[in-house]
C-alpha cells in the first residue's frame, strides 16, 4: 500500500514536502510497513492531506520531528504528518509577552527567539530540546518548572487546529484574558493529536531572571532527602523547582562542603531572581537545610547561571536510554509511597530503578535501563502494574507506562475512566475526526 499512497500523496504534494530522513523504529508499528512521512508546507495542505486520509480510511500520526516517545501507542499508520515545515514565527509581541509561531518550529529556536529579549517559555518536559512548539503543546506533560509556573495549558493562550476531515479551526487568541464558554484550548493541548494537528500555538511569554542559582543537596538514598524536599516544596521561599533524584550525576564544579560521592541521591532547589535575592535564599538555604544534609555525611553544591541552566538542561534528558518508563502520581505528602513502590516494583525482575521525584506535585518518573527479558518477566511485572495502578487510581492518584515493550502494553492495557467521562471523551473525537483516523491505537483519555 506504501507505493500506492505515497503516489496519491504526491498528486497533492509538492516533492519538497516528502523529508528525506529516517522514520524512527519507535513510530513505526511492530511488524508493520514503513509509513510515508509526509510535511505540508501550509495549513492549507495539511487539510487536504487530512480530508483525503478521511475520505480514504488512510490513518495518520501526527508528528514534530518524531523525537518525542510515543508511549503505549505500537498501532501502525499510513502516514505520518509532520509539521517540520511549518517553522516560522508568525507575530512576536516583546512588549505584551506573547507570540505566535507554527508548531514545527524547534523548540530550542523558539527559545533562541525569545531570549534575545530576554524572555522564555518556562517549560521543560523530558526530550524538550529536541522537540518543536507543537509536540509540547500535543503532548501537555511537564518537568521540574511545573512546580512554579505549572503545565502547557496553562500557557497557550490560542491554537490553529487542522481536524481529521481537515477543517482548520483557530481557537482562543493572543491577548491572557479570551475565553468565554467551553475552553476549546485548553482541551487540545495534551491530547496526543487524537483531535487535530496543531498547526500553530499562541503563548504568553515571561521575564527571564537576573540569576538562575541551583542549590544541589547529595544524600545516600532520596527517602533520606525526602523530608527536606517536601519541606522546601512547601517553603515560603519561591523556588521554581524542588527535584529528587536518585541517582543524581553531581555536577563537576560549585561550592561544596562535605564529602562528594558519585551515583548518590541529590534534591535539585532551583531560584530564579534578582541576584541580591539570589544570594540571601542560597545564604537561607545553606543555614537552615544544606548543614543538615552535611551533618549526615552530604554534599552541597550551589551552581550559578550557565551552570545551572547546563544542569536543568541535562534533566530534560534523564529519561534518554531507558527501556521501560513509568509515570505515577499521587498526593504530594505521600511521595514515600510512590518511592517506595517504585523501590519494589522491579525486585527479581529488573534492575536498580532511576526516580526522579517533582515532589511540589505529586509525580514520580521511573525508569529502568532495560525492559523485561522473558515473558515470564512481562507477566510478572504487569501483575505488579495491576496491583500499583488499582492501588494508586483507588487513592486519587494515577499509573501510565509511557515506554515499555508492546506485550506488556497489550497485556496491561490502558487506564480505566468513569464511564460518563470516556463517553464525552469519544464524542468529542468523533466529532473532530469523524472518520478515526487520527493517533490510530491510542486509548481514549490517554496522556502518558
Amino acid at each position: 500500500m506504501t507505493t500506492g499512497l505515497r503516489s496519491e500523496l504526491e498528486a497533492i504534494l509538492s516533492p519538497d514536502c516528502f523529508p528525506s530522513s529516517p522514520i524512527p523504529d519507535s513510530w513505526v508499528g511492530e511488524g508493520s510497513a514503513v509509513p510515508v512521512l509526509v510535511a505540508p508546507a501550509s495549513d492549507a495542505q495539511m487539510a487536504e492531506v487530512l480530508a483525503r486520509a478521511s475520505q480514504e480510511g488512510w490513518r495518520v500520526r501526527p508528528a514534530g520531528l518524531c523525537s518525542l516517545p510515543l508511549g503505549a501507542v505500537e498501532s501502525s499508520a499510513d502516514i505520518i504528518l509532520s509539521t517540520r515545515n511549518l517553522k516560522a514565527m508568525v507575530s512576536y509581541e516583546p512588549a505584551d509577552l506573547t507570540f505566535t509561531a507554527q508548531a514545527g518550529l524547534p523548540w530550542t529556536d523558539l527559545q533562541r527567539a525569545t531570549g534575545e529579549n530576554g524572555q522564555w517559555l518556562p517549560l521543560d518536559p523530558p526530550g524538550v530540546r529536541s522537540g518543536t512548539l507543537g509536540g509540547v503543546v500535543a503532548t501537555g506533560l511537564s518537568g521540574p518548572l511545573h512546580q512554579s509556573f505549572g503545565a502547557p495549558k496553562d500557557h497557550v493562550l490560542g491554537l490553529t487546529l487542522v481536524s481529521g476531515d481537515g477543517r482548520i479551526l483557530n481557537w482562543g487568541g493572543r491577548v491572557v484574558k479570551n475565553v468565554a464558554g467551553f475552553d476549546i484550548t485548553r482541551l487540545t493541548v495534551g491530547s496526543w493529536g487524537s483531535l487535530g494537528v496543531v498547526a500553530a500555538v499562541s503563548a504568553r511569554l515571561f521575564p527571564l531572571a537576573q540569576s538562575d542559582l541551583t542549590i544541589v543537596l547529595s544524600g545516600p538514598s532520596a527517602e533520606h532527602l525526602l523530608p527536606i524536599a517536601q519541606s522546601m516544596a512547601l517553603s515560603t521561599i519561591p523556588l521554581v523547582a524542588v527535584e529528587l533524584l536518585d541517582p543524581i550525576q553531581l555536577p563537576p564544579s560549585g561550592t561544596e562542603a562535605g564529602g562528594a560521592e558519585k551515583e548518590r541521591a541529590g534534591l535539585a532547589l532551583r531560584f530564579l531572581a534578582s541576584e541580591v535575592q539570589a544570594r540571601e535564599v542560597e545564604e537561607r538555604i545553606l543555614k537552615e537545610v544544606a548543614l543538615e544534609a552535611v551533618g549526615r555525611k552530604g554534599s552541597v553544591f550551589s551552581l550559578w547561571n550557565a551552570e545551572s541552566g547546563a544542569f536543568h538542561q541535562a534533566l530534560e534528558g534523564w529519561e534518554a536510554g531507558a527501556e521501560l518508563r513509568i509515570r505515577m502520581s499521587l498526593l504530594p505528602s505521600r511521595m514515600d509511597t510512590l518511592l517506595s513502590e517504585a523501590r519494589t516494583l522491579g525486585e527479581g525482575i529488573l534492575t536498580r530503578p532511576r526516580v526522579s521525584a517533582h515532589v511540589g506535585w505529586g509525580v514520580l518518573r521511573v525508569s529502568f535501563s532495560e525492559a523485561p527479558g522473558t515473558e515470564e518477566a512481562v507477566s510478572e511485572l504487569v501483575d505488579r502494574l495491576r496491583s500499583l495502578r488499582a492501588s494508586l487510581t483507588s487513592a486519587g492518584g494515577a499509573l501510565e507506562v509511557s515506554r515499555g515493550p508492546k506485550a506488556l502494553h497489550e497485556r496491561l492495557g490502558p487506564p480505566g475512566l468513569d464511564h460518563a467521562v470516556a463517553r464525552l471523551i469519544r464524542g468529542l473525537r468523533a466529532e473532530f475526526d469523524p472518520a478515526g483516523i487520527l493517533s490510530p491505537g491510542r486509548p481514549v483519555g490517554v496522556h502518558p
